[in-house]
C-alpha cells in the first residue's frame, strides 16, 4: 500500500523553501482533490492555509498536547483579520530522516457564525540541517 506522504499534490499553496536551521510543518487534505492546505515554520508563530480558495495568513493564538518535533499535537490559530480560527490536531507518524510523517491530523475551521468545518489532513514535518 502507497504512503500518504509519497505524493505531494501540485495544487493549493504556493511551494514554500526552508532555509538552513529552519523546521516546517506541511500539511495536505486527504480527500480528492487532494490540495497543500497548510503550512508554518516552527519559530515564526505564524502559518499559511488555502481558506476559501485564497491563501490566508493564520496567527498562533494557544498550543497544548504534545511535543510533536519543534511543534505540538494541538495549536490553536485565529486569523490575521480575526473573523475566524483553526484548530490544529495531529497525530505524529514514522520518523524520517530530518522530520516526521503525520499519520493523520484535522483541521477545524470555526466562522465568525458558528459554523465549522473539518478538514482531514496528512503531511509532514521536515527541519533544513544548519
Amino acid at each position: 500500500m502507497e504512503s500518504p506522504v509519497a505524493e505531494v499534490p501540485a495544487e493549493g499553496l504556493p511551494p514554500q523553501e526552508l532555509e538552513a536551521g529552519e523546521c516546517g510543518l506541511f500539511l495536505w487534505g486527504m480527500a480528492a482533490p487532494r490540495r497543500f492546505t497548510f503550512f508554518t515554520e516552527a519559530s515564526t508563530g505564524e502559518a499559511l492555509m488555502l481558506h476559501e480558495g485564497t491563501t490566508q495568513k493564520l496567527i498562533v493564538t494557544d498550543t497544548n498536547g504534545e511535543v510533536f518535533g519543534q511543534f505540538f499535537t494541538e495549536t490553536q490559530y485565529l486569523s490575521a483579520d480575526g473573523t475566524w480560527s483553526v484548530n490544529l490536531s495531529l497525530k505524529p507518524g514514522e520518523i524520517l530522516e530530518g522530520g516526521q510523517r503525520v499519520e493523520s491530523g484535522r483541521l477545524v475551521t470555526t466562522g465568525a457564525d458558528g459554523w465549522e468545518t473539518v478538514l482531514p489532513v496528512t503531511g509532514v514535518r521536515a527541519c533544513i540541517p544548519g
